[in-house]
């Protein structure tokens, strides 16, 4: 299977994306639904293979793509494939999704014999490596490709569990900071491999939520890193990071800003009009349509009003807009359902004027 351009679309996603940049007129607003392991149904290919196999990944990658014409594919080692990397351990049912088995990290003496991830030599990264060498061929002058490579703190939980590491934040911050260091380092290494495909970065950082964790302890744990991160990647891979936050983050909002970024990834409980008027002049806005009432359990006059209602909002965003749901779709979600979130970008954002 050969990666095309939609029919239904003018210009290739590249082609939209030249054009915003440079301030010439273009078809449509972008548009980025999250999918993950929705793609496996879709695809045929088993949630195992779409984490193992280079081929079978980036068959499904591209059935997706081919299907839907989205602005962006994603691709990994993500949060899951950086905690393998690393020694921990994931558990892939053969329905549903894979999860997190007993976290690695005991005691933190354990830190002195694990090294960080070396996406040169590390076989769990090297997969996703061959997977990025398919796609870089196969999408290359269509669609622009991330990589993304999760988010440190939520990389952390997984090593050593949620209700542990927070406890630790308090009673072992140099331990944290240090399993933070080497996370980081094994992060900046995949930077380093996305950027010998040309592609961009993508992150997400779940349990980094300042409901989990609190603006404080944001600033201490997870800002430092991030931004060297984002700083990183905008001078190895010449572009800035695409950042997803799930739940309330207005009370983070001002270090969310201080990061190099090619949009922010909003959650769908957040409001979109404020975000827009707060930090639209300062960073892009990608979202935010509710993937489980509105996508997955709504019709298609739902998902039309609910497309419509973000980019009518989206679009003042002074920095620019990006379509997208404020969450992964989950993957039990009917395909048609992407069908209408696609047609509904297609025909509401229709638009001749510059909006990024």
């Amino acid at each position: 299977m050969k990666l095309q351009k939609h029919k239904a679309d003018q210009m290739t996603p590249m082609e939209r994306r030249a054009a915003l940049r440079k301030g010439r007129d273009f078809d449509r607003i972008p548009c980025v639904p999250f999918m993950g392991e929705f793609k496996c149904g879709l695809s045929g290919v088993s949630v195992w293979d779409f984490w193992h196999d280079p081929k079978k990944m980036a068959e499904a990658e591209i059935a997706a793509f081919n299907r839907y014409g989205y602005d962006r594919i994603v691709i990994g080692p993500n949060t899951r494939g950086i905690t393998e990397a690393l020694g921990g351990r994931f558990i892939y049912p053969q329905k549903g999704l894979p999860f997190s088995d007993k976290p690695l990290i005991q005691e933190y003496s354990q830190l002195e014999d694990i090294e960080s991830a070396d996406a040169k030599k590390n076989e769990r990264i090297l997969t996703f490596a061959r997977e990025a060498e398919i796609m870089a061929k196969e999408a290359e002058g269509i669609v622009p490709i991330e990589v993304s490579i999760g988010g440190p703190f939520t990389i952390a939980s997984n090593l050593r569990g949620v209700e542990l590491l927070l406890r630790d934040c308090r009673k072992y911050p140099e331990e944290i900071h240090g399993l933070l260091r080497l996370i980081t380092e094994s992060q900046k290494s995949c930077i380093d491999m996305a950027s010998e495909f040309g592609f961009g970065i993508a992150m997400a950082d779940p349990v980094a939520n300042p409901a989990l964790i609190g603006p404080k302890m944001y600033e201490k744990f997870v800002f430092p890193y991030t931004k060297e991160i984002t700083d990183y990647a905008l001078l190895k891979t010449n572009e800035r990071v695409s950042l997803h936050m799930c739940g309330k983050t207005y009370s983070i909002w001002k270090y969310l800003c201080q990061y190099e970024l090619n949009e922010l990834s909003l959650d769908n409980i957040i409001d979109l009009e404020r975000a827009v008027l707060e930090l639209g002049n300062e960073i892009p806005i990608a979202g935010n349509v509710d993937p489980v009432e509105v996508v997955m359990n709504g019709g298609r006059k739902e998902i039309c009003e609910a497309v419509k209602s973000c980019i009518e909002i989206g679009k003042k965003a002074k920095k620019g807009y990006v379509l997208a749901t404020g969450c992964d779709v989950p993957d039990t979600t009917d395909p048609q359902k992407i069908d209408w979130v696609m047609e509904a970008a297609r025909e509401y954002g229709k638009t001749g004027e510059r909006t990024i």
